[in-house]
């Protein structure tokens, strides 16, 4: 059995695997056409950097969208809990990452794009500046 010196390995901050992770995920998508790894991705980074908005007092880019649909409120005669909508807007990447209904699932570009949107915000949030991927993502789907 090989012995690993772990002091001798590269060692990465949270925010500098989630930042690489969202820039892994904006080349699988528009390089590769590959919406389910980018969720993926995208969905791992979105958590971290959100946590880490959190941790620094700012609110993450998940709880902004749960805030505006409760501010919306609910049907006559439903009572909706944050978590109801949490669990809508991490659908696909809930459904990517764990074996949630055992039903095929469609992906498509634009759910990609929500969960994307989601982590280069909370990237922003934390560092008020956009990744070089980041803006090449914004570019070629935003036209910004």
């Amino acid at each position: 059995m090989k012995h690993f010196d772990l002091d001798s390995l590269p060692s990465f901050t949270k925010q500098e695997l989630a930042e690489h992770q969202l820039d892994k995920a904006i080349c699988l998508l528009l390089d590769h056409n590959d919406p389910v790894c980018a969720i993926t991705l995208a969905g791992a980074a979105e958590e971290i950097l959100g946590k880490l908005v959190e941790r620094s007092g700012g609110k993450h880019s998940l709880q902004e969208f749960i805030d505006a649909c409760l501010a919306n409120g609910s049907p006559v005669g439903e009572h909706w809990k944050p978590k109801d909508f949490a669990d809508i807007a991490n659908f696909f990447r809930n459904e990517l990452k764990h074996y949630v209904s055992g039903e095929d699932i469609t992906v498509s570009q634009e759910c990609a794009h929500e969960m994307i949107d989601r982590a280069a915000e909370n990237a922003w949030r934390l560092t008020g500046r956009q990744s070089k991927e980041v803006r090449r993502y914004m570019a070629k789907v935003y036209g910004a």
